[in-house]
């Protein structure tokens, strides 16, 4: 998997995650003698089976952005660190 499909996926997975977590909320509270729409146990399991998916795509993209050398033998999680820096300094000057 190439690393721009493994960013998008996690993009999915995430807001899938949100999505799922949402419904879990929902059907959690529900009205005495009422059944809820979804069953919170399959939604807690889905919920479960999505952090798995999650944590597999984190940690190769991780990994990925750890060994790839970016310019100057930096690696590209180094320069996603000082972009992250430079964003928040931006921010700051711009407040």
């Amino acid at each position: 998997m190439k690393l721009a499909e493994a960013l998008i996926r996690r993009a999915d997975c995430q807001k899938r995650f949100e999505q799922v977590k949402a419904r879990l909320l929902v059907n959690a509270k529900v009205q005495e003698g009422d059944a809820p729409a979804e069953t919170p146990a399959e939604l807690l399991a889905e919920l479960g089976r999505l952090a798995n998916e999650l944590l597999d795509l984190i940690k190769r993209i991780n990994k990925t952005n750890s060994v790839t050398v970016f310019s100057n033998n930096a690696i590209l999680s180094d320069a996603l660190a000082e972009r992250d820096l430079l964003a928040l300094q931006r921010n700051a000057y711009a407040e």
